[in-house]
């Protein structure tokens, strides 16, 4: 088994793959695979949050190994980051501070051939299904426009507004409006603006400035 990385999950990740009685080869860097024998298995160790430098490490990590397993440790899971860590090659990703409970189910789990996922993150695997009036107050909401805005134009209440809204938020796993905007207009963290297409044709946007 390869275990990749350095900084502060490493140590522990190594004590826990010891643990289960697993032999571990060690390496700094995915690079460093190319010239070793192709792992079982490979976890790879992110100092921090999942990145959009992870799906850039795990291509080459994939490219390398074939069809081995591989398991993500990381501190903490962003909004949409968790889909295009599968989307790049991942089998499953462990929280750093659920590591003791759950890295030795994880590793089962994807020699059996499954996917594994924190339980909480669950929603975010597959894309959001969000509702014609969601992704068009999501769609205003982007342009820059503020709740009442939105009201005025779709000629509903504010409160259904905000409504609609807290429940766009729930299925993008995301909790404020920025974080809605952040996500969607992040391409590379699995949405972009073709989440707000309406009837097949996306959603248009203009600055701020313009309304």
């Amino acid at each position: 088994m390869a275990l990749i990385g350095k900084g502060g999950a490493h140590g522990s990740v190594r004590d826990a793959l010891a643990a289960e009685g697993l032999s571990i080869d060690l390496f700094d860097e995915v690079e460093e695979l190319a010239s070793a024998a192709v792992p079982a298995l490979a976890v790879i160790c992110v100092d921090g949050a999942l990145s959009r430098a992870v799906g850039r490490e795990l291509d080459r990590l994939r490219a390398t190994i074939g069809e081995a397993p591989i398991v993500i440790v990381c501190s903490a899971i962003r909004p949409g980051e968790l889909r295009v860590a599968l989307a790049a090659g991942a089998d499953a990703v462990v929280l750093e501070d659920e590591l003791a409970a759950t890295l030795g189910p994880s590793l089962a789990a994807v020699r059996a051939g499954q996917v594994c996922v924190p339980r909480r993150h669950a929603r975010q695997v597959e894309p959001a299904a969000l509702s014609a009036r969601e992704k068009q107050i999501l769609g205003l909401v982007v342009m820059g426009y503020m709740n009442g805005q939105i009201a005025e134009r779709l000629f509903v209440a504010e409160s259904t507004v905000k409504s609609h809204l807290s429940s766009a938020f729930g299925k993008l796993g995301v909790r404020s409006r920025n974080e809605a905007v952040d996500l969607i207009l992040d391409s590379e963290r699995g949405l972009g603006m073709g989440i707000l297409g309406l009837s097949g044709e996306p959603v248009e946007t203009i600055a701020v400035g313009q309304r």
